[in-house]
């Protein structure tokens, strides 16, 4: 089972030279413009550069889209993040949806409890999606596994686009297939990534 074309998302830092079609497509993460592709999800997570601040700028000098928006990349763990600021940002350039990327999902053993611990987990970035659903967006919940996949759905968040994570699962198309026919089975609707932007053969350790 795999996504069709319409569902697959792109990661970009800049949108220059994209067709509405794509366009529409890509998470646009302006922030990461400085890095290779391959290390954006771990990039994305550290303390190097300002996923939001980075990305409201952009938006602000730039014209409104008038049609196809690219998906919004949000950082929904900053603890800086000004949500009054962020919606108002994303309304005058003509934003409707947005995604819950970078994810601390992407961390894992003492590093993922550390921040679960001081209220850094999924939950936390799913919370945020939904205000922003409330202000009238649409949110995309980016989820690595059966247990964040459940928890977004859960909340209430229907349109899921899944991630490995930062290592390849060793059957990629089955763990999709098996992870999507799950989100749909609960009412939901599956997105992939059109190419995984990292796929280190060793774990990184944090």
């Amino acid at each position: 089972m795999l996504a069709s074309t319409d569902h697959h998302i792109t990661p970009r830092a800049a949108l220059e030279g994209l067709g509405p079609s794509r366009r529409r497509r890509s998470v646009f993460l302006p922030a990461l413009a400085p890095f290779s592709p391959e290390t954006w999800p771990l990039t994305g997570l550290l303390p190097v550069l300002d996923i939001n601040g980075t990305l409201t700028a952009a938006l602000a000098a730039r014209q409104a889209f008038q049609s196809a928006p690219p998906i919004a990349g949000v950082f929904a763990c900053d603890p800086f993040l000004r949500f009054a600021d962020l919606v108002s940002v994303l309304r005058r350039a003509g934003i409707t949806e947005v995604v819950n990327f970078p994810t601390l999902q992407f961390f894992s053993g003492e590093t993922s409890a550390a921040l679960a611990a001081v209220g850094y987990r999924a939950e936390t970035e799913f919370r945020l999606l939904q205000r922003l659903a409330e202000d009238g967006f649409s949110p995309i919940a980016c989820a690595t596994g059966r247990r964040s996949t459940d928890l977004a759905l859960s909340m209430g968040l229907r349109r899921i686009l899944l991630h490995p994570g930062l290592i390849s699962p060793p059957e990629p198309q089955r763990w999709w297939g098996e992870l999507a026919g799950h989100v749909a089975i609960e009412g939901g609707e599956a997105l992939a990534w059109q190419d995984q932007v990292s796929k280190p053969r060793r774990r990184i350790r944090l």
